[in-house]
């Protein structure tokens, strides 16, 4: 909508209804038409002398809020079914028969041509120099050091203490004794009345059963072995009139008799004791107490105060010091004196000699030998194996897709008008 042209809005039936307006041009019409059919309809209602003023047009603007429509496309999806052939994979093993190429080693001789190191002894000959060590008298020239006793004059700082007098504030102290109230804390007791509970001891006697261990006496009969004397008839040979003669002699025998024996056997039996059981049952007592407390009483008491007052005072001070003297001293002075020394010095002197001496030259000589190597080699082999291979198959279905498509939309929007507002509107 351009500035210009505009929408006159028409009440009927209580419902704005929209009218477009040319130009301005066209409003300014319409409302002096619409004044002069006002004037034409009702001429008693004008004065005759304001008739240049009325005719004047007096029109003013509102704004006003005008419902309109506007189409928006929006997107909508409808369900369409459709046959759709799709390529399923399976997987089918297959054999595959290949030849591979196997590695292995065959032995093989071969003949090599090396070269053998050898030694073999030489006698050369060669000049060496041999170095001999003379005897020589030399003479030198030696400082030697000789001290002597000289007199010089030195200057020496002699200390020496002299005596000063000065001046010094010193902080003397005082004591006075000052009155000052204190705040002290009396100790005190206060009797209390208190509740404990107190544990007192009192014996039961309960009924128990022990199990208990009892020796009862049991009537036996023992065999018991007993060592007595037996007569046994024996034969002895007369060796005198050689005839046998039986006699007796007595022989310790052993024989079992059986003695009556009281032993005792163990039993186990349950007796009924009283026991007296100790305990403790909770009573409460009241008991006084003293407990201790504090309390604050102001005192009177006499501080001593010491303040600190300056007063100069004068001392004598030793200051020492130094002045210089001049002394005479006999000083022992190094001084180096020229001599000559005669010393034997060991020359070296060289001689040539010739020296015969065996060497060992060493040498190669060509030896053929025979050597095993491994051959690589490569022999065909045909092996067969199996392998997923993957097969696509087609497979037809149908399918339910959404297919989007536009639909119109009358989407209602207000609009604020400016709408001329005159006489008789």
């Amino acid at each position: 909508m351009s500035e210009h042209r505009r929408a006159a809005v028409v009440w009927k039936g209580g419902a704005p209804q929209r009218k477009p307006i040319g130009s301005w041009h066209g409003l300014a019409g319409l409302t002096l038409g619409l004044l002069a059919l006002e004037l034409v309809v009702s001429p008693a209602a004008a004065c005759s002398p304001c008739i240049p003023m009325c005719l004047v047009p007096s029109v003013h603007f509102e704004q006003r809020l005008m419902t309109c429509y506007r189409t928006e496309y929006r997107t909508e999806y409808r369900q369409v079914r459709r046959k759709v052939t799709r390529q399923v994979p399976e997987v089918q093993e297959r054999e595959v028969r290949e030849t591979v190429l196997v590695p292995c080693t065959r032995k093989e001789v071969r003949q090599r041509t090396t070269m053998v190191p050898t030694v073999h002894w030489e006698t050369r000959q060669r000049t060496v120099r041999r170095t001999d060590w003379v005897e020589e008298q030399r003479q030198r020239t030696v400082l030697v050091p000789e001290v002597r006793l000289m007199e010089r004059q030195v200057k020496v700082l002699v200390p020496e203490v002299r005596t000063e007098k000065r001046v010094r504030t010193v902080m003397v102290p005082r004591t006075r004794a000052v009155e000052r109230q204190v705040k002290v804390l009396v100790p005190e007791l206060r009797t209390e009345e208190r509740e404990r509970t107190v544990l007192k001891s009192e014996v039961q006697l309960e009924e128990r059963q022990w199990l208990v261990t009892v020796a009862r006496s049991v009537a036996d009969v023992q065999s018991v072995p007993v060592l007595t004397a037996a007569r046994v008839a024996v034969t002895a040979c007369d060796p005198c009139l050689g005839s046998v003669v039986v006699g007796c002699q007595t022989v310790p025998q052993l024989s079992s008799v059986c003695v009556p024996v009281v032993r005792s056997v163990l039993e186990k039996q349950l007796q009924k004791v009283m026991v007296a059981v100790p305990s403790f049952r909770p009573e409460k007592q009241l008991v006084t107490v003293q407990v201790p407390g504090v309390r604050e009483e102001l005192r009177t008491e006499r501080v001593p105060v010491t303040t600190y007052v300056a007063r100069k005072q004068t001392y004598t001070v030793c200051v020492p010091g130094q002045r210089e003297e001049i002394r005479t001293e006999r000083v022992p002075v190094t001084v180096r004196v020229r001599r000559k020394q005669t010393y034997t010095v060991r020359v070296p002197v060289q001689r040539e000699e010739v020296q015969t001496y065996r060497v060992a030259v060493r040498g190669t000589a060509l030896e053929k030998e025979n050597y095993v190597v491994q051959v690589p080699e490569c022999r065909p082999e045909v092996r067969v194996r199996k392998e997923a291979v993957t097969v696509y198959r087609p497979v037809t279905e149908e399918v339910v897709e959404n297919v989007p498509y536009n639909v119109a939309v009358q989407v209602p929007y207000q609009l604020s008008v400016s709408v001329p507002v005159g006489c008789g509107w």
